[in-house]
């Protein structure tokens, strides 16, 4: 005998799932369409961006401004010896500066974490002697000192072991960090954005002229711009991880 033509709108004779929902109905045929996306449903996730710069031990910086998020997975890294980068480094996907539909992001906080062997001496000449802008399009949104965005994730601890320490910019408490509340910012897909770090001063400009025991120490010049501690002064260089926190809508599958 044939099998009796299905009612539109119901499967083997039911209209709703063992939840009691409605099974999902094809706007245009009136069918069931059991797998189909259903309209404006989006997969809306708490998300971190993450990018890397790194400096070696004994190197100095260039007043050249250094941009984080530029350089995507995959893509060799300018400032690292063009080594591609991994999810080590980067989740920022396809071509940087930018998110690839359907990705976005709403910002809620900026971060920056210092890896825990870099040395004081060395995460103070980066936050004592830079300062960070975060643009969209053209326009500046945030600026100022890293110690104002501390990441909010790191180590705590302690050791027993002799001349050990751990330092990172803020608390290792996710809580700790300055959320922009009110005035989070909306990052569409493909529209650019840039996170850059600049270092316009030499030790003599910051001092003027006057260096403190600690820079004399290192052996550094006043007319040079910040360095790091040598790999035979105990420096492990710095790898400093730049973190966009918020939220992001992805494809729903």
């Amino acid at each position: 005998m044939a099998a009796q033509a299905a009612v539109p709108g119901t499967y083997l004779g039911q209209n709703k799932t063992g939840a009691g929902q409605q099974i999902p109905i094809n706007p245009v045929t009136g069918q069931v369409d059991i797998n189909a996306l259903i309209g404006q449903m989006v997969d809306r996730r708490k998300i971190y961006f993450y990018d890397t710069k790194k400096f070696a031990p004994g190197s100095t910086v260039s007043n050249i401004t250094y941009q984080f998020f530029q350089v995507g997975l995959g893509q060799p890294d300018p400032d690292n010896g063009n080594i591609q980068k991994t999810l080590v480094e980067t989740n920022m996907q396809g071509q940087g500066g930018q998110f690839n539909p359907p990705y976005d992001c709403i910002i809620f906080n900026l971060g920056f974490f210092f890896w825990w062997q870099n040395r004081l001496y060395d995460i103070t000449q980066v936050c004592q002697f830079s300062w960070f802008e975060f643009k969209i399009l053209e326009k500046r949104m945030w600026w100022g000192q890293l110690q104002r965005h501390p990441a909010g994730m790191g180590l705590t601890g302690y050791s027993t072991q002799t001349a050990e320490s751990v330092w990172t910019n803020g608390s290792a408490r996710p809580e700790d960090v300055w959320y922009f509340g009110d005035y989070k910012k909306y990052i569409p897909p493909l529209v650019h954005f840039e996170l850059n770090l600049n270092f316009p001063e030499t030790y003599n400009q910051y001092f003027n002229s006057s260096l403190p025991a600690v820079i004399k120490a290192s052996g550094a010049s006043g007319t040079a711009l910040p360095s790091f501690l040598s790999a035979d002064q105990g420096g492990n260089g710095v790898q400093l991880v730049a973190i966009i926190n918020g939220l992001s809508d992805a494809p729903v599958q």
